[in-house]
């Protein structure tokens, strides 16, 4: 069986090497000289946190191929598929020839661009994303090279953080353009997110809610400032816009694929396509979010690599995604997390207000407690916001921020909430480890777990009266 994957990053190569190691002959295709990236580590590398002999190319095209048993084509594009007819029309991007080939399916892998603003300006030098590692390596090697003084971010998500964290590091002024006028503000209620505001402004970043309306440039083209939606003109030298990311379905769509309301591939549990030849995985594809039921694109390399290897097992299989013995994928709980100026945060499920939008009676708590046993040295405050089903209480995500401790409490939470666990059970029946130098005898989950099952117990016996 011939099998194409289209695309690299994370969830390609896990793909192809997955469909090999089935016995399928595969070939991977990405337009990119780079194939296997580390994307996230990208911020890190810019700061050169990551030390001098880092490298974000976690395996060459000539060592994917030899490791892995592919055949891997770099720097070429394709242009087209027909899954009908089984073919692939690809451009050879450094010859400038084009060519079709014949597969029996194909793997969908092409992932997800940077969102732009679209507006004037926008093309300027020194205006930059953060997507492939042509990015990283611009956007490093300007600031490397240019006599930057101050750095605007646009966007005050997990990325934008990550970047103004490391222009800090390097030295320069950097200010945060966030149109709600705080940090993380899509997962997280602006509660919760007190400590890492506190941070940030310490770290002397000022944080704006303001919103680009456009660019000015200087005589030779380079940006020198950047217009906002309150009549500011904020100058810089370098801008960096993060403002998420959108799937790169241009290929699925002009072959006739369906395109899900979140923007990604429809898929269905087994990872196919609307087309039976064709499978979709990583950031192109749309998922389910099993706790509220609705179909998300989630663009993080572990659901990444979750999703290509089930797309690949199935896609390099002789039977039938109708058959038990196919691979099925068991949709996204949402886990994500960040540390930023010393601070983590970590936000798993959903917020109340997505239950809301969803549909789902919903009460959430908030609590402060200690990440370690009181009287212990270095002992640090955290707060986290549990969500639950009211009357029911069932878990449907948390928030927790800490300078310790969150992300991996937040990890707990994933196997509670995908299970549907219930506040009361994580109160009273899970065991958490109790060790004075990192944990106290309650933890801080438990604490709020006890308080959110009270209050859905409440909305209950409320319920019930009226």
């Amino acid at each position: 069986m011939r099998l194409a994957v289209i695309g690299g990053l994370a969830a390609g190569p896990a793909a192809a090497a997955e469909a090999a190691r089935a016995g399928a002959e595969v070939s991977l295709f990405e337009q990119e000289p780079h194939v296997s990236v580390g994307a996230c580590e990208m911020p890190y590398w810019i700061a050169g946190t990551l030390g001098p002999d880092a490298t974000l190319e976690v395996l060459t095209p000539d060592r994917l191929a030899e490791t892995r048993g592919i055949t891997v084509h770099s720097r070429h594009r394709v242009a087209q598929i027909d899954p009908a007819r089984g073919r692939l029309k690809v451009e050879a991007l450094d010859f400038g020839s084009t060519r079709e080939e014949r597969f029996d399916r194909f793997i969908l892998a092409t992932g997800a661009r940077a969102r732009r603003l679209g507006v004037d300006g926008e093309g300027a030098t020194g205006v930059f994303s953060l997507r492939s590692l042509a990015d990283a390596q611009a956007l490093q090697r300007w600031l490397a090279t240019e006599p930057v003084r101050h750095v605007v971010i646009v966007g005050g998500g997990y990325v934008g953080l990550e970047i103004a964290e490391a222009v800090c590091t390097l030295g320069l002024r950097a200010t945060v353009l966030e149109p709600e006028g705080r940090v993380l503000p899509g997962g997280f209620s602006a509660d919760v997110t007190v400590q890492m505001q506190e941070a940030v402004r310490a770290a002397g970043v000022a944080v704006r809610a303001e919103r680009v309306t456009g660019f000015r440039t200087d005589r030779l083209g380079r940006v020198a400032a950047v217009a906002t939606d309150r009549g500011e003109v904020v100058g810089c030298q370098a801008v960096v816009v993060a403002v998420g990311v959108e799937p790169r379905t241009e290929l699925a769509a002009a072959a006739g694929l369906t395109i899900g309301a979140s923007g990604g591939v429809w898929t269905d549990a087994h990872m196919r396509t609307s087309h039976r030849a064709v499978w979709a995985c990583g950031d192109v594809a749309e998922l389910m979010r099993p706790v509220d039921g609705a179909r998300i694109v989630w663009p993080l390399a572990p659901t990444g690599r979750q999703t290509a290897r089930v797309a690949a097992r199935n896609a390099a299989s002789r039977a039938t995604a109708r058959t038990s013995a196919a691979e099925t994928f068991a949709g996204v709980t949402g886990a994500v997390g960040v540390r930023a100026f010393g601070v983590e945060a970590a936000a798993v499920g959903i917020t109340e207000a997505q239950a809301a939008a969803a549909g789902i009676d919903a009460v959430s708590v908030q609590i402060r407690h200690l990440t370690r046993t009181g009287q212990f040295p270095g002992v640090k405050p955290i707060d986290v916001c549990l969500v639950a089903e009211r009357g029911t209480g069932r878990l449907l995500g948390g928030q927790l921020v800490a300078r310790e401790g969150a992300i991996l409490r937040a990890d707990v939470l994933v196997p509670l909430v995908r299970h549907r666990a219930t506040a009361r059970e994580l109160a009273e029946d899970t065991d958490l480890i109790y060790t004075p130098p990192l944990a106290p005898a309650v933890d801080p989950l438990r604490r709020a777990a006890s308080a959110l099952a009270r209050a859905a117990a409440t909305a209950r016996l409320r319920g019930a009266a009226r």
